[in-house]
């Protein structure tokens, strides 16, 4: 009985990693997170968008290039000052690569909008009080 009880502990604790769903906390707003989620899933030769929904901010998709497909998720949520993202990639095994290359995806369009939103450095001008004065009339 106890070596029965021993194996079927030790299978739970192997199974962990793979029932276990990985949820990101990222410091921005889930607007500025669903704008890079959805430019992320929006590269055809990456994911097949199988329902998208900006007012719940979840999506569902499927990866391209597997052999066996699964639908894959991800859901925002506010969190504090954050966005609290839950992504349940599905994939065989304790290696999650598709989880992995989505994550890094969403780093980089994450990036690449907060880079496109700073504000350009103003054009120096004339400082006021190098400007000539205007004639009064």
């Amino acid at each position: 009985m106890l070596k029965i009880l021993t194996v079927s502990l030790f299978l739970l604790l192997a199974s962990l990693p793979a029932i276990a769903k990985p949820t990101d906390v990222y410091p921005v707003s889930c607007n500025q997170l669903w704008t890079a989620v959805k430019d992320t899933l929006d590269t055809p030769h990456n994911y097949s968008i199988l329902s998208e929904n900006d007012l719940t901010q979840r999506a569902a998709f499927v990866v391209i290039g597997k052999l066996v497909q699964y639908t894959d998720t991800v859901s925002l949520t506010p969190s504090g000052t954050g966005c609290a993202m839950k992504a349940t990639l599905l994939e065989v095994g304790s290696d999650n690569a598709d989880w992995r290359q989505f994550h890094h995806r969403l780093a980089q369009a994450l990036a690449r909008l907060q880079a496109a939103a700073k504000p350009a450095p103003a054009a120096p001008g004339p400082s006021p009080s190098t400007a000539s004065p205007q004639p009064q009339p």
